[in-house]
């Protein structure tokens, strides 16, 4: 995927699809192609998908006109209530962050649901501070699941979901955000009736809120008197933080208003919110951004840090073995192809050796004949040999016995302790795994332990041995067996 030179982004906000094809080349990355369309009646209702297939095929539609073919693709987050938090990770967590992250969600009162999509990623502390934090964003995973599939259904292949205003910053960051040390820089996005404000201080990335807007506020003459409130309760909580250290407040709010509505929204907020440079922008100017900066994801263009992918780990899984078995199947039809091939070359000149003996009796009875009888028995064992290995491919293709060791490895690499280094690992019967490895303590190899047994593609491990290190580092060695969990593809 980073090697890819095009990628396609799709917003779907304030009633629209709006796509934005980009190219890389030599010279950078350049728009090749936008359009966009009306989202079909009752497909998107509170900020929730409510029609995936009509939405699906309306999307569809709008690529087949404008003649875009499949591309990587990113989808914006469609899905209400999301949970999008900045949390501090402990030091005992930073081993296991994402088993962290997991927990903290579940006590969240935003998220009442049992199966939830999370992601998580760091984000830079302050240069006085040393402690850790990660941006968390998770929402309803059923609700993204059912959207994606009936994408695939129509044939588009999603490789990566996150939240609109994410997009909308990546595309800003070089102009708005980079080397913008002195500034306090303020984005507060409307979407779907959900409100969004993020600060970046110094570059980074340091307060994030959402909150839902009643529609009552949204259609009244209150509006923007509310949304003044909201802001000032966040620039107030800074400047009494660092009373006397107030750097230059920069806001820029984009929002669902008509572009006839923006110079009165900006003399009333400028009324209420003091001394802020502030830039009004309608989400009708802005849905080409937010495209933008959805295909800039997969293209790897410097941004602004913030890497989050809602997509539910068992798409991901079924995308991956969709891939292998493709790639299983392309292998093992070229093999068939070739000896095909061979087969019917090997016939043809057992059937050309054979006329010439037959040619060869008659005209000089018994002088070459031995000779073209051993060539015709020689070919006979290569067809034969070659009609073997196609039996052989065939059962290659017949066995669906799959053993994901990519997401085996991604899960090891996320439950390895900070503590513990692995120097070994050994699978004779790609049914079972034995690690082995040092670790400064007994109880990091149980925390390993515990870790391991917790893994999608493990089904159980257990610690096999430990003896204490020679040497003066007082290392611990320790080996553990693991059983993996195996998958039979269905036919």
């Amino acid at each position: 995927m980073l090697k890819s030179n095009t990628a396609l982004g799709i917003d779907i906000s304030d009633g629209w699809i709006t796509f934005a094809l980009l190219v890389r080349n030599k010279d950078g990355v350049k728009l090749s192609k936008a359009a966009c369309a009306p989202v079909p009646d009752g497909a998107v209702k509170d900020g929730n998908i409510k029609d995936p297939a009509a939405l699906a095929k309306a999307i569809k539609k709008l690529k087949s006109k404008n003649r875009i073919n499949s591309h990587h693709t990113v989808f914006s987050l469609v899905a209400n209530p999301t949970l999008m938090q900045i949390l501090d990770l402990p030091g005992e967590a930073r081993g296991n962050a994402r088993q962290f992250v997991n927990d903290e969600v579940k006590h969240y009162a935003v998220l009442p649901i049992k199966k939830a999509a999370v992601d998580f990623c760091g984000i830079k502390p302050s240069s006085k501070s040393r402690q850790q934090r990660a941006l968390v964003v998770a929402t309803d995973s059923q609700k993204i699941t059912a959207a994606t599939k009936a994408l695939r259904a129509e044939g588009l292949n999603i490789d990566a979901i996150e939240p609109s205003w994410i997009a909308y910053i990546r595309a800003c960051y070089a102009k708005k955000i980079a080397g913008s040390f002195d500034t306090n820089r303020l984005f507060a996005t409307v979407f779907d009736g959900t409100l969004t404000m993020s600060l970046f201080r110094s570059q980074r990335l340091d307060f994030v809120r959402t909150k839902r807007i009643e529609p009552f506020v949204l259609q009244s003459e209150e509006y923007p008197k509310w949304l003044a409130e909201e802001i000032n309760a966040v620039i107030k909580f800074y400047e009494l933080e660092r009373p006397g250290k107030n750097k230059q407040w920069c806001l820029t709010l984009v929002t669902d208003i008509g572009a006839e509505s923006v110079p009165g929204m900006t003399e009333l907020l400028k009324a209420r919110l003091g001394p802020v440079e502030l830039q009004v922008r309608t989400l009708e100017h802005t849905r080409l951004t937010i495209a933008v900066g959805l295909a800039m994801k997969l293209l790897n263009v410097p941004d602004c840090g913030l890497n989050i992918d809602l997509i539910p780990p068992e798409l991901i899984e079924a995308k991956a073995t969709e891939k292998q078995t493709l790639a299983v199947a392309n292998v093992a039809a070229s093999i068939i192809f070739l000896v095909i091939l061979s087969v019917g070359f090997l016939s043809a000149k057992g059937i050309k050796a054979n006329a010439h003996i037959e040619h060869n009796k008659k005209t000089q009875v018994g002088r070459k004949t031995p000779v073209l009888l051993n060539e015709q028995a020689s070919l006979q064992r290569q067809i034969t040999a070659l009609s073997e290995k196609l039996d052989l491919a065939n059962s290659t293709l017949s066995s669906g016995s799959t053993l994901k060791w990519g997401r085996i490895m991604e899960d090891i690499r996320h439950a390895t302790p900070k503590s513990v280094r692995i120097t070994a690992l050994n699978s004779n019967d790609n049914s079972g795994m034995l690690l082995e490895g040092q670790a400064l303590s007994y109880a990091a190899i149980y925390l390993f332990v515990d870790a391991l047994g917790t893994c999608r593609n493990i089904e159980s491990a257990s610690l096999t041995g430990t003896k204490k290190h020679k040497g003066p580092d007082n290392l611990v060695n320790y080996s553990i067996s693991c059983s993996l969990t195996q998958e039979r593809n269905s036919r």
